[in-house]
């Protein structure tokens, strides 16, 4: 099989352009293009000269879909550079080079003839290495290839991305009747490995899986809104995190898709399925057919179901009846209060849907018909319960697949539901029944399983075996100990967890408790320590209510106690006699970014987002950040200087003050990275940090890489000559400070807390550039820290943080 470095993506559309941008982000050489320009220069631009520059013009929609990468949000972009990692062209000049790349993803109009009339140019002039891959949302894949040669039928297969590409983990993967078996094989080990797809294997069926019942889902809800009078905004508050649903819910997520888009793969199963079970529900109804008709298709018109009101600013909402906007009301339900607080979204589901209040009465209907409409489409869009969960998992951003909420609600319950109402129970569940289970999954030691409907018996979910459930872990007595905020578990082969559980992986008292108590066991009778989380994130910060509190009581002494413990343990990470890994994901920031940065190597999600951002509640990072932070920028410094060279640290070289300038830029305007892949761009992750694709993978892979690491690791020693420019290199800062503070860049109080950070940084404390220590840094770290927290203006911005989850500027 080939090797895949150079990839041509045809189609400069909104998919196209975004997977060429996460390509380019993952290392691959990347070629764009689309069609001509509808028109050329006129007279007026040929005048000015642009015909001298013909190629340009000639390339301009691809150019302009890569511009447009920029702005889109959220960032398609792992970091903003990785836009001039993209060659652009057009059909008519570049189809050659396309052809002679490794893989093309064909990402045109979702329109038949016209993907045909491109397949058959391409299968002329097709190297014969080269793969080929559709991104259609659900033509077929016999159609598509009709009159094709038998070459090319051999190496092509749909590969659909979900949009964003960046963060939607699925890829269904669609091969043809005559698809070489070997590549399909190659392709999926491929897009696993490689981009972190997680793949879905559909069948030649319309709109596939994801689509086929995500769509039916959102149709079938509008139709029970308008025929219950239910109102929107009520509807998305059921239909949301509550039940296991994205925060978009329902009808934000329309608008955000397009109302002619969800009406466009709605026409695609009546025209292709006129006799699927769904088929009458998925009619667009009557209110959405009038909004289309007055161009209300969602987001990119300004309005759909949701309108901001140009006056007020306030977000208004769809009245179906009338088709008028109107003020959104609080819908609030007791089940609705009694799931906010809670994890587990099987238990969210289940409180809510069996729920005896409005809430239920909206919840029951939609997950009732998602479910048993899932439940009828096996065997014809694909061979098991695993494939359609992980669609709507992986393509919707539900926390839940149908045959999971099946099992969440109760198999038993659900089909004497359906029997109270008279709706037929689907074969499949008949068949759990028959064969005497109650659940469509279960957990078999640390591994879940799924009833295989064909030989009706439970076998692994392929792929599971490279998942690690920390919380499965603990049910099943790996859990060595914990308290109240953390645990200390065994992962096997040697290999130790620490796991934070604290809302939001908040780091307090009982954290540092663990951490301490974790690197004491491990350095008796282990190989070496993970820190690592389930969760949303892998940590929020400090516990900034306990910090505010005891601020707030002046018990500086108490304070001075946490600071200090919390330094200690870091210190114990950093030179534990066995190696310390971290492994971050999503949000790292604040002390989750210190605890990160105090392990000495590092395996990250590629949606890791880390930054020390302490000057938002008014104080300075306290923990070893500063000091860490400082190491860090020291050794890209000297990786980055040629030996040749002179010493980096000498004074004909700047002195010390470059990784000093540095901290104190990303410090000091609390710079949080885009994707771990920008934090090794900024020096935050160092080279020989790890970065996984996969989040389901991330502790798996972090284990693997702690006990590959752990057979040559050698514990390092505190440094004791780190130069710091002293108090000159603190007035620099202060200078710079001074022009932030005239363009507007700065209040009044960010300057003082950037005073603070300058001190710390310089070693202000020291007339010249010196040499100081490692414990010396973080006694002014925490000098620093104890101080601002004894003014008002700290308080104030802590609380705000609290209450708004938003920095105050004061």
């Amino acid at each position: 099989m080939p090797e895949i470095k150079r990839i041509a993506v045809l189609g400069s559309g909104v998919m196209g352009a975004q997977i060429a941008g996460l390509l380019a982000g993952l290392g691959f050489d990347v070629l764009l293009l689309d069609i001509l320009p509808p028109k050329g220069p006129s007279v007026d631009e040929e005048q000015r000269g642009v015909r001298r520059n013909l190629p340009s013009w000639r390339n301009q929609l691809a150019l302009k879909a890569v511009e447009r990468l920029k702005g889109l949000k959220p960032p398609p972009l792992f970091r903003p550079s990785d836009v001039g990692k993209i060659n652009v062209g057009n059909l008519e000049d570049d189809l050659q080079r396309a052809a002679q790349c490794d893989w093309i993803i064909e990402v045109v109009v979702e329109r038949l003839e016209v993907k045909q009339a491109l397949y058959a140019r391409l299968d002329e002039i097709l190297a014969p290495h080269t793969i080929l891959t559709s991104n259609t949302s659900g033509l077929s894949t016999q159609l598509l290839t009709m009159g094709r040669s038998s070459s090319f039928k051999r190496r092509f297969m749909v590969t659909h991305f979900f949009n964003p590409p960046r963060y939607l983990k699925l890829l269904e993967v669609v091969p043809g009747p005559d698809t070489d078996p070997d590549l399909l094989r190659f392709m999926v080990a491929f897009v696993e490995d490689k981009l972190g797809k997680g793949v879905v294997y559909a069948k030649d069926t319309p709109n596939f899986i994801a689509n086929r019942i995500g769509v039916y889902h959102f149709l079938d809800v509008m139709h029970l809104t308008e025929e219950n009078g239910w109102p929107i905004e009520a509807v998305d508050g059921v239909l949301g995190p509550a039940t296991a649903h994205p925060k978009s819910a329902i009808f934000r997520t329309g608008d955000v898709v397009g109302l002619d888009t969800l009406g466009f793969v709605a026409e695609t199963v009546i025209k292709g399925c006129p006799n699927d079970p769904g088929a009458r529900r998925m009619r667009i109804p009557q209110y959405i057919v009038a909004m289309i008709t007055k161009g209300w298709t969602g987001q990119k018109a300004g309005q759909g179901f949701y309108r901001k009101d140009k006056a007020t600013g306030a977000i208004t909402v769809l009245d179906p009846a009338t088709l008028d906007y109107r003020p959104q009301i609080k819908f609030r339900t007791p089940s609705l209060g009694e799931v906010r607080s809670i994890e587990d979204p099987a238990e969210r589901l289940r409180r809510v849907v069996w729920a005896e209040d409005q809430a239920g009465e909206i919840a029951w209907p939609a997950i009732g018909h998602l479910i048993v409409y899932a439940a009828s489409l096996i065997p014809d869009i694909a061979d098991d319960i695993v494939q359609i969960d992980r669609a709507l998992r992986w393509g919707f951003n539900m926390e839940l697949g149908p045959f999971e909420m099946w099992d969440a609600l109760g198999v038993e319950k659900v089909a004497a539901k359906l029997e109270s109402e008279k709706t037929a129970i689907p074969s499949v569940v008949q068949q759990l029944v028959d064969a005497k289970r109650t659940h469509f999954y279960e957990w078999r030691t640390s591994h879940r399983h799924y009833f295989d409907l064909k030989a009706r018996e439970f076998q692994i979910i392929p792929g599971s075996e490279k998942n690690i459930s920390l919380k499965r872990l603990a049910e099943i007595g790996r859990r060595i100990e914990d308290n109240a905020g953390a645990s200390l578990l065994d992962l096997g082969d040697g290999v130790l967890c620490c796991e934070f559980h604290t809302k939001m992986n908040a780091i307090d008292g009982d954290v540092i408790e663990m951490l301490s108590r974790s690197l004491d066991r491990v350095e008796k009778e282990g190989v070496g320590l993970l820190v690592a989380n389930d969760g949303a994130h892998f940590s929020a910060g400090a516990n900034l209510l306990l910090i505010l509190m005891t601020a707030k009581q002046g018990d500086r002494q108490q304070l001075d106690s946490i600071i200090r413990r919390f330094q200690a343990v870091m210190q114990r990470m950093r030179f534990s006699s066995k190696p310390v890994m971290s492994v971050p994901f999503g949000m790292a920031i604040g002390g989750g970014c210190e605890v990160s940065l105090a392990a000495g190597r590092r395996q990250a999600s590629v949606e890791t987002y880390i930054g020390l951002v302490e000057v938002g509640a008014g104080v300075i990072p306290a923990g070893g950040g500063c000091k860490n932070f400082l190491l860090h920028f020291e050794d890209e410094g000297k990786r980055k200087h040629l030996s040749k060279d002179k010493i980096w640290f000498s004074p004909d070289d700047g002195g010390p003050f470059p990784k000093v300038a540095k901290a104190f830029e990303l410090i000091g305007t609390a710079r949080v990275s885009g994707s771990a892949l920008e934090a090794k761009t900024l020096g935050i992750l160092r080279p020989d940090d790890r970065i996984s694709l996969d989040r389901e993978k991330l502790t798996f892979e972090a284990k693997a890489h702690l006990l590959e690491w752990a057979k040559t690791y050698v514990p390092p020693k505190p440094r004791d000559d780190i130069s710091l420019p002293g108090l000159g290199g603190k007035m620099a800062l202060l200078n710079a400070l001074k022009d932030w503070q005239k363009l507007g860049k700065a209040t009044e109080y960010d300057v003082v807390v950037a005073e603070k950070l300058a001190h710390v940084l310089s070693g202000g404390d020291r007339p010249n550039i010196h040499t100081t220590s490692e414990d010396h840094i973080l006694d002014l770290e925490r000098e620093a820290f104890l101080s601002l927290c004894g003014d008002e203006r700290t308080h104030a911005r802590m609380a705000a943080l609290l209450e708004t989850g938003k920095p105050l500027r004061n």
